[in-house]
């Protein structure tokens, strides 16, 4: 009897650890206490986040857009097996970043100890303003990191990425034109550079796709604003599609959400999710 209470107790200590294991590898990221700075790495002065601070909230009060900067020493307390680009997809998703429907939400996030950051874009920006979020570091972020000058170079970094990236986007402007500059970070950074580099051939594939109407490949897509939004009424745009070959037009219109007039009272994201676009790279 008493070795059958023994086998029975065996097996279900066994079944217990089958169901527990996979939450104990289960993938997990740190949980945000702001909407707009997590300074986790504890890198930034209290002035220089409230800076950071006001400015976020001046853009989701202006435009809509959730943007959030996050600093970690490491990636490895969370996710030791995943790339940089995994990781940031992951935490940007389980966080739900940006506006549900618009998914136009960025982060900005820097690893000290991995001395590795990145830019995270919304799915909704599609892959063609990675050149512009690789721009921004390597023009306004990289130089300063490198010599560990996080006070200057993550301010330069929200402001490029607001003025580069965040403010065309909701103006419904095209992604800006032009070859990444700093070829040389790809010297020091040939992981990240491969990256963008695939990303831009799949834009350009991408591009080729039919006409529903001639069945070419010349379609091309635009957006205009119609009536930008204001803080009581929602704005208005059109995404048009259109074929050089057969003169095809589609256009579809699309909502911008009002100017917030509380927007730093904020306690959570709007739900968005990545498509995995934005840029990397190392300091």
């Amino acid at each position: 009897m008493t070795r059958i209470f023994t086998r029975l107790q065996a097996g279900l200590l066994t079944l217990a650890f089958a169901l527990v294991a996979p939450l104990a590898v289960a993938q997990t990221y740190p949980d945000y206490v702001s909407t707009t700075v997590n300074d986790f790495a504890g890198i930034l002065s209290p002035d220089t986040e409230q800076r950071i601070t006001d400015q976020l909230n001046q853009l989701y009060e202006d435009t809509g857009i959730e943007m959030t900067v996050a600093t970690l020493s490491r990636k490895e307390v969370f996710a030791p097996d995943q790339s940089l680009e995994d990781f940031a997809t992951g935490m940007f998703d389980q966080w739900g970043i940006g506006d549900s429907e618009r998914n136009d939400g960025i982060l900005f996030l820097i690893l000290r100890g991995d001395r590795e950051l990145r830019i995270e874009l919304g799915a909704g920006y599609g892959r063609e303003w990675d050149a512009a979020a690789q721009r921004v570091l390597d023009r306004d972020v990289i130089p300063d990191l490198k010599n560990d000058d996080y006070e200057t170079g993550i301010p330069k970094g929200v402001t490029g990425i607001i003025t580069d990236i965040a403010t065309p986007f909701h103006e419904g402007k095209p992604a800006p034109k032009g070859g990444v500059s700093g070829w040389w970070a790809a010297l020091i950074a040939i992981p990240a550079f491969m990256a963008m580099f695939w990303g831009m051939i799949r834009d350009k594939l991408a591009s080729f796709r039919k006409c529903p109407q001639c069945g070419e490949r010349k379609l091309n897509v635009a957006r205009k604003v119609l009536r930008a939004a204001t803080r009581e009424m929602q704005g208005e745009g059109e995404r048009i599609t259109s074929c050089a070959n057969c003169g095809y037009r589609d256009v579809h219109r699309y909502s911008i959400a009002k100017r917030s007039k509380k927007s730093s009272s904020r306690s959570s994201f709007g739900g968005g999710r990545s498509g995995g676009g934005g840029a990397s790279g190392k300091f």
